[in-house]
């Protein structure tokens, strides 16, 4: 997906839209000094390119029955590294996963139920399922500050 620059008015109405999600498109349009219209078609177009998306955020650390871990990876690519990470997002309990540099190749943010167990059950049986896996290790979040998130679309009950 090609980046996109953002001009000044994008960034203001995301920036409104960051502080309460629950803002209307009057408030924004009359805060900006544009109309609402202007205000919903900017809207629809960062959605519509994949830029903005409009949801309930929960603070995990307030939820006692989560579990959150980042794990880095590596994984033999044999430059499929793309495919590698598309395969690891659609297991349930990955919330996201990044390529990026140094000892690691994937650094994936997992989010599970069950504790040490949940955690246990992703990196032995779920996580070798993508296939060319060398290496992870499990960083268990203890405590977060400003970690405000999307319910974990794995968990049924969320």
């Amino acid at each position: 997906m090609p980046k996109l620059n953002l001009d000044n008015l994008d960034k203001n109405l995301i920036r409104l839209l960051k502080q309460d999600g629950r803002v209307t498109t009057a408030h924004i349009a009359n805060t900006l000094e544009v109309t609402t219209p202007t205000v919903r078609s900017r809207m629809k177009a960062l959605v519509k390119a994949g830029i903005l998306r409009v949801a309930g955020l929960v603070n995990l650390s307030a939820v006692s029955d989560l579990t959150t871990a980042l794990i880095g990876i590596n994984i033999e690519s044999r430059g499929q590294l793309s495919s590698q990470l598309e395969k690891l997002t659609s297991l349930k309990p990955v919330h996201w996963a990044t390529v990026v540099t140094g000892r690691f190749d994937v650094i994936a943010e997992v989010i599970v139920r069950d504790g040490t167990e949940g955690l246990y059950r992703f990196t032995s049986v779920d996580l070798p399922t993508i296939g060319r896996v060398t290496h992870c290790e499990t960083f268990v979040v203890m405590r977060s500050s400003k970690k405000w998130m999307l319910p974990p679309s794995g968990l049924k009950e969320w």
